[in-house]
């Protein structure tokens, strides 16, 4: 079901381990489920709704069985909801709507939805699981002010500043060592919390003061404490009150009240021989030549932001054209993404990233190999690694004429995006139901509708 498994040989201060990394690695064809097509001319009055431009009765041409479920191109905005936010785990995702309810679907595996069951059984064979393809809701009664989902697991803030956290913990990622699956668990704390970022298998949050806590794999100094040792929720060793802060794979990195960039964790150095080498860095460290950082996002080979003038900048892994520059080749010092546009918002993926610029206008860039990017095949003039997968080395423009406030990707390999008019649509993978449009369709390259609670 997943794609295969490549290894990256990593360099470090540790004896060298072989840390497996899943990336698509396959030649599978994007437009699996949509083969290319063309707007419809919309009416050029003022005021009048644009025309719904749809595709209809096509089949799928994929592995996964046939289904007379009819998929529609959502080419623009129609009617409106109240979603706020969105966050993109591997094969789940969260979401909250502006009453502070907060819901989850796709994978259950881990009880990351937070609910014990699924609405439905994913996967085939030996190797089903419990999902949901549509939105469930977190926990009745709460509010949540932010959300996060992690690759296994899910941490969320609530109204009133207090963190929880559940799911996968393997690794004490949702804060303690008891074995808490869909239950929720508060992380420790006497002040409140700002802001929280669930990373493939450890967490880190933001108090009010400034002041930011870890916990979860140390392995490769993620926790940012000095040590490969993990005990709890541990502080990070940052001697400046932080703004914000996002996890990776085994990298973290966060930005500062005075927009300075620091990272630790498994830091890129270079690529041998087709594998990306990392060494390890226990404690914050600035990130070389980096301009003041207004956005900072974390994704598996590589990290991105902005500046305050709205220009992108991305550096470390490069093998699936993920930094925007034009190239794949990586880069210890942030690159400017080749591109005059001035982003609002960004989100760093396992091999793609995604952004929102001034004008609403939502752009992809990276390894499109399950639709991810959200793109026109025909705007993909490049292929990426050894197996010549689609993919676009700058930024290209998402499908469809919704205006997004913000776009989440992450280590899996689907895209969500909340609009403007409070419509959240999703588009890539959907085999465990990430997408909540209802079906474990295998890929769709265009934003499709995210259905109602």
């Amino acid at each position: 079901m997943l794609p295969i498994a490549q290894q990256y040989i990593i360099h470090s201060t540790i004896p060298i381990s072989i840390v497996a990394a899943t990336i698509p690695n396959t030649k599978a064809a994007r437009n699996a489920v949509f083969p290319p097509f063309s707007f419809m001319p919309s009416p050029s009055r003022i005021g009048v709704r644009l025309m719904f431009a749809a595709l209809a009765g096509l089949s799928v041409a994929c592995s996964e069985p046939t289904t007379t479920v009819r998929r529609y191109a959502i080419l623009d905005e129609i009617g409106s909801s109240d979603w706020q936010s969105v966050s993109v785990g591997t094969e789940h995702t969260c979401a909250i709507k502006t009453n502070g309810d907060a819901y989850c679907w796709g994978s259950n595996q881990y009880g990351q939805l937070a609910v014990s069951r699924g609405d439905s059984i994913c996967g085939s064979g030996n190797a089903k699981f419990r999902c949901s393809l549509l939105p469930m809701p977190v926990q009745s009664g709460a509010k949540f002010s932010a959300i996060s989902a992690g690759a296994r697991h899910t941490c969320a803030i609530t109204n009133v500043r207090e963190a929880y956290c559940w799911g996968a913990n393997d690794n004490g990622q949702v804060g303690d060592l008891a074995l808490t699956g869909p239950v929720l668990t508060r992380v420790p704390g006497s002040l409140g919390y700002s802001q929280i970022s669930a990373g493939a298998t450890h967490t880190c949050a933001v108090r009010t003061d400034g002041a930011l806590f870890c916990w979860g794999a140390n392995d490769r100094g993620q926790l940012g404490n000095g040590s490969f040792g993990s005990n709890g929720v541990t502080r990070v060793s940052l001697n400046q009150p932080v703004a914000t802060v996002s996890a990776g794979q085994q990298h973290t990195c966060a930005r500062t009240t005075t927009n300075a960039v620091y990272c630790w964790g498994a830091i890129w150095t270079g690529r041998e021989g087709g594998l990306e080498i990392t060494r390890s860095q226990t404690t914050p460290a600035a990130v070389p030549s980096a301009p003041g950082l207004a956005w900072i996002t974390v994704g598996t080979f590589a990290t991105c932001g902005a500046d305050a003038s709205g220009f992108a900048y991305c550096w470390e892994g490069n093998p699936r054209g993920q930094l925007g520059n034009g190239t794949q080749t990586g880069s210890i010092t942030p690159q400017r993404v080749a591109t005059d546009l001035e982003f609002v918002q960004l989100s760093a993926g396992i091999v793609q990233t995604c952004g929102v610029v001034t004008t609403g206008q939502g752009y992809c860039w990276g390894d499109d190999s399950f639709g991810q990017l959200g793109v026109n095949a025909s705007r993909l003039s490049t292929a990426c690694g050894n197996q010549s997968l689609p993919c676009s080395l700058v930024p290209i423009a998402v499908v469809g004429r919704q205006r997004f406030t913000e776009i989440s990707t992450g280590p899996g390999s689907h895209s969500c995006g909340v609009t403007t008019v409070g419509n959240l649509y999703c588009w890539g993978l959907g085999l465990s139901g990430q997408r909540g449009d209802g079906t474990a369709l295998y890929s769709i390259s265009v934003p499709i509708l995210v259905k109602e609670p």
